[in-house]
């Protein structure tokens, strides 16, 4: 074997690794129709490495095509692909047989599942179809989580993963956003309210198996949660609320909460009304969110039809006050929040807290919004002193 193989062969791996990783994390943006392109860096790479890369991405149902500009949110894929494709190692990642890339890729998806499966949809009483996820042993203390409305699931898969080493955790993406979506015609016969939203929780939890569970909501998905645990007390053993977006609430909320109900409520009215002000957006929410969640986090930006949809189900969210529930829960409630949280004003957390009769209230001195559905060791503390409490 020559000299440095032994290191080379690891490192390729790894970075091949690193390139699976990233072509699952687009999957979602790709399923919008939107281009998934090479970064203009690749064309530095040898011929033999960007057919592998292009292969992987075709065994992950992923079109890959040569670097190119087109679609509102080109910067954002190749944010995500460029780190991979600028690394030195994946340069002796070429020429792999076929055989071999698939067993990689199986390795490495296998282990993104124990993260996160996806299931079969979930169906609620009215017919709405719902895409669930799940992690952990069934026989496991049941977490749901309430992710941000309108965002892919794989913005929580670092909690989901973190949390199923000791419960079953279940997740959902919002109805009418995700997956094989309804026609406009149907999208509009449906219930876009909080109540609605509320009852989706209840037939993911229903689907699974899940008689009560802790119930983990974030960011605007902590108002989804307190109008689950006020409808179906006997649901919902406990509460944590993370950065909850409160702004429909009475209290103080930021510029960032103040600007994005008022264009969701205009973008809201008409799907004519979501295109123009979906245009509008598009350079500058770009800039304004972290490259490496930005490709989750723009995923209801990506075309108008989703736009509007994000408008009509978060536009509910972000207008309900549920101040009168917070008073009736009588569950233990964890509540968290930071210091300088700019986009969901830590006073909302703060007045939620005073409201709810069983809660304990937690301000991290620093962390942003997006910062949250990191899970870092700090907050995973946080939760499992609580869950230990509240068990």
């Amino acid at each position: 074997m020559p000299a440095g193989q032994t290191r080379t062969v690891p490192e390729a791996h790894q970075a091949l690794t690193r390139l699976i990783r990233a072509l699952l994390s687009l999957r979602p943006l790709a399923e919008t129709g939107h281009p998934v392109r090479l970064p203009l860096d690749a064309s530095r790479l040898p011929t033999p490495v960007v057919h592998t890369a292009i292969e992987l991405a075709r065994m992950l149902g992923l079109d890959l095509a040569p670097s190119g500009s087109d679609g509102p949110f080109a910067e954002v894929v190749a944010g995500v692909l460029r780190p991979v494709f600028t690394d030195p190692a994946l340069r002796a990642a070429g020429g792999l047989s076929a055989a071999a890339l698939s067993e990689l890729l199986a390795e490495v998806v296998s282990d993104s599942a124990e993260g996160m499966r996806a299931t079969a949809d979930v169906v609620t009483a009215e017919g709405t179809r719902l895409r669930s996820y799940r992690a952990g042993d069934p026989q496991h203390p049941p977490i749901v989580i309430a992710s941000a409305c309108g965002m892919p699931a794989q913005l929580c898969e670092e909690w989901m993963r973190f949390l199923s080493r000791d419960h079953f955790v279940i997740t959902w993406e919002t109805r009418g956003l995700f997956g094989a979506v309804d026609s406009a015609e149907s999208f509009d016969d449906l219930d876009h309210g909080l109540d609605a939203q509320a009852e989706d929780l209840i037939a993911v939890m229903d689907h699974h198996g899940v008689p009560a569970a802790h119930v983990m909501g974030m960011c605007g998905g902590a108002v989804i949660a307190v109008s689950a645990a006020a409808r179906h007390p006997e649901r919902v053993t406990s509460l944590s609320l993370w950065h909850g977006d409160f702004s429909g609430s009475p209290g103080p909320t930021t510029p960032h909460q103040d600007n994005l109900k008022a264009l969701l409520t205009m973008a809201g009215q008409s799907r004519a009304d979501a295109a123009m002000i979906n245009l509008a957006l598009s350079q500058t929410t770009t800039a304004a969110v972290p490259p490496e969640v930005a490709h989750l986090v723009l995923y209801p930006y990506a075309d108008d039809e989703l736009f509007y949809r994000y408008c009509r189900l978060t536009g509910a969210t972000m207008t309900s006050d549920v101040s009168g529930l917070l008073s009736h829960l009588s569950q233990p409630v964890l509540v968290v929040t930071s210091e300088d949280d700019e986009t969901a004003h830590p006073g909302g957390s703060h007045r939620a807290a005073t409201i709810l009769p069983a809660a304990q209230l937690k301000v991290e001195p620093h962390g942003d919004h997006i910062s949250v559905f990191g899970a870092g060791p700090r907050l995973r503390r946080l939760m499992t002193d609580f869950l230990s409490a509240a068990c």
